[in-house]
């Protein structure tokens, strides 16, 4: 088995950014215009997106039905890649305006929020990994708490989110592919080594769990911030959110590592199909000046 190649996973990525993109300058309004399905007829610009969420599914199930058996710790940190594509579907139709946006009664802004995400994944993996170099499997003997000061100032919360939202979404993908790579050499028994989370005693494996249910967590707290400021999202916002989740659950079976070249390239194709899809769908979707 050989790892996934980086640059293979960016160019799907890129593929798939692309695509996003161009499905979201669709207006909701021609959402019933006709669009020329290749090779097959006469369908709707909405039917165009679920065409995508389609491909992408059905390239996964080949993919998982083709894929041999994982190292257990990727397997337990892959569905984070779920949850950092979710979030990705959330931030695309944000302006920085909107991510600015004071919601009030001392909630977060949607950028503190992104801006907590990438700063805490960078400490779970960081810390994650000392807990793991520490190898103590009793409660009884494990420290009241980690050392302070691991984490690079680099992923601090207090600039983590800075810049324009294409700036954040590269800092998302950044901190998730460094902390994915983090258990490439995580060997089963060691999920069993002691540590802890919020002074409760866990294990490493449960703490690997954790990087994607917080992301979700916040996830449901940038949604509600949304809320709050009054944005709604449009039925083409909410169709990407569903495509760029069919892509996360399709990366997932290919991240962090370890698998096989084939798969790689069958996402890597979809991805392509994905973009090719997406301008179609948009050159019928969106009125010429």
């Amino acid at each position: 088995m050989t790892s996934p190649s980086t640059v293979d996973l960016d160019t799907a990525r890129s593929h798939i950014e692309r695509g996003l993109a161009d499905l979201l300058a669709v207006p909701d309004a021609v959402l019933e215009r006709s669009w020329p399905w290749p090779d097959h007829g006469e369908a709707d610009v909405r039917y165009g997106f679920f065409r995508i969420l389609e491909d992408l599914e059905a390239t996964a199930a080949a993919i998982d039905a083709e894929r041999g058996p994982r190292p257990l710790a990727e397997a337990i940190v892959a569905p984070v890649t779920v949850a950092r594509w979710d979030l990705v579907g959330a931030l695309l139709p944000l302006t920085g305006e909107e991510l600015d946006t004071d919601p009030g009664d001392t909630e977060w802004t949607v950028r503190q929020a992104v801006a907590h995400i990438v700063s805490v994944q960078h400490a779970y993996a960081v810390y994650t990994g000392w807990w793991r170099a520490q190898g103590i499997r009793s409660r009884d003997a494990l420290p009241a708490a980690a050392p302070e000061g691991l984490e690079d100032p680099a992923w601090d919360e207090a600039t983590a989110a800075d810049g324009i939202p294409d700036h954040i979404r590269r800092r998302l993908h950044q901190v998730v592919d460094e902390a994915g790579a983090s258990v490439l050499d995580v060997r089963p028994d060691e999920l069993d080594i002691g540590g802890r989370w919020s002074g409760l005693p866990v294990t490493v494996g449960f703490r690997y769990g954790r990087w994607s249910s917080h992301m979700s967590e916040h996830a449901v707290q940038v949604d509600k911030t949304l809320v709050w400021l009054g944005r709604q999202p449009s039925e083409v916002e909410r169709l990407v959110r569903i495509a760029a989740g069919a892509w996360g659950r399709l990366e997932s079976l290919i991240w962090p590592g370890q698998a096989a070249g084939e798969a790689t390239m069958l996402a890597v194709e979809a991805a392509h199909r994905t973009a090719e899809t997406a301008a179609s769908v948009r050159a019928a979707g969106v009125v010429s000046d």
